[in-house]
């Protein structure tokens, strides 16, 4: 089986670039397919998660990214070019290596992947809300061009419908959003590599989040309701992992809630399986969720998990007080903040509940054992040799 992976460049710490490399790694060091990935603007930036020796990579050498450095016309002009010098270079690309399996995301050209004359089978993975996918992609653009841009995100979703021969969401709620006859859907959730040996012991007074610091993501809402949490438990901790774009803002918030010594933002960690069994509970606000890798990860280490119903991850994750707490979900946030209560009341229910915390600790780890990659690659497989017997 010959597989091509087209993205832009694996040089983020995010969750699409990990599973991604989890994937290529496991298709090519365990299934031995020949794994290809193509980039357009790898250059010269490490890899930000180990590739396997046995993918090939290859980079188209295609800067999108230096566009931003105009402004428009000349910016829409340059994007055209580009434009055309990547599909130019993909085809001859995709001609040469002669895949089986070509395999893009909703983020990145997956229009002009299904475009492509060839052979091969296209697959497009969705690994956001079909809805929210590049809306809120935090370039600013005036009300008209924000618009337009929304037009052309939905032309291309148009185009991967109607010219894919598989679009794989990661939960029910996502696929269903696809307007694509129900053979071309498939669902199959992110994985977990393995089970950690230790799992968290739940004494540590400390509470952890981790994410991308972007508004989707919504930590201001913990850290509002860690302000409740500090009247009643000064002696617990909240500790959030990550960097974004919202970072200043959220440390303003820290400062001006005077919560400086208990609240603090990390860096991403390069451990932060160690951080997790050194918590006791892990948080999650966010407006909108892909998946909610995060969260296996956590629950894979013994966390019991606190998190926001939004859409579409958390609620085919979490079995609501079996392992792990699902709050109603709220997108607005009244003046008075009373929404944070439902939180904050179930945080204060772990913290005086030690026994509570390990049941649903136990059964999270239990409960993450359905997200294994041997469980899960399985269910990719059976796709690759269906899609190929067409």
């Amino acid at each position: 089986m010959k597989i091509v992976y087209v993205y832009d460049a694996i040089a983020r710490i995010g969750g699409v670039e990990k599973i991604l490399t989890d994937k290529m790694n496991y298709f090519a060091d365990v299934c031995a397919y020949d794994v290809y990935l193509i980039t357009a603007a790898q250059g010269e930036h490490p890899f930000s998660f180990p590739i396997s020796a046995r993918v090939k990579h290859v980079d188209l050498n295609v800067r999108f990214h230096l566009q931003y450095r105009h402004k428009a016309p000349l910016r829409w002009w340059m994007k055209w070019r580009m434009d055309c010098d990547f599909e130019k270079k993909i085809k001859k690309q995709i001609a040469q290596i002669d895949p089986d399996i070509i395999i893009a995301t909703t983020y990145y050209k997956a229009d002009v992947v299904c475009r492509l004359e060839c052979r091969a089978k296209k697959i497009v993975e969705s690994h956001c809300v079909k809805s929210r996918t590049g809306i809120n992609d935090g370039i600013k653009r005036s009300k008209p061009i924000q618009l337009l841009h929304e037009r052309m995100i939905r032309k291309s979703f148009l185009t991967i419908e109607e010219k894919c021969d598989a679009i794989v969401s990661l939960t029910d709620g996502d696929s269903k959003e696809w307007n694509t006859d129900s053979k071309r859907k498939f669902v199959i959730p992110n994985s977990i590599p393995d089970l950690p040996p230790a799992t968290s012991p739940l004494t540590v007074k400390r509470a952890i989040s981790a994410g991308r610091l972007t508004k989707e993501k919504a930590f201001h809402r913990i850290i509002a309701t860690w302000l409740k949490v500090y009247r009643i438990h000064p002696g617990w901790r909240l500790d959030i992992y990550g960097e974004g774009k919202e970072k200043k803002s959220l440390l303003h918030m820290i400062e001006r809630l005077g919560l400086e010594e208990v609240v603090k933002i990390h860096p991403f960690s390069d451990d932060l399986e160690q951080e997790f069994l050194d918590s006791s509970m892990f948080l999650m606000s966010s407006l909108y969720e892909g998946f909610g890798l995060v969260l296996i990860e956590a629950m894979s280490c013994g966390l019991p998990c606190i998190a926001l119903n939004c859409p579409y991850g958390p609620g085919e994750i979490i079995h609501h007080d079996e392992d792990g707490i699902l709050l109603p979900y709220f997108e607005r946030m009244s003046p008075d903040g009373h929404e944070l209560w439902d939180m904050a009341t179930a945080i204060h229910r772990l913290i005086i509940n030690h026994p509570l915390r390990r049941q649903l600790g136990k059964e999270a780890k239990e409960n993450s054992k359905r997200f294994l990659a041997d469980k899960v690659m399985i269910k990719w497989i059976d796709l690759f040799n269906r899609l190929t017997a067409q």
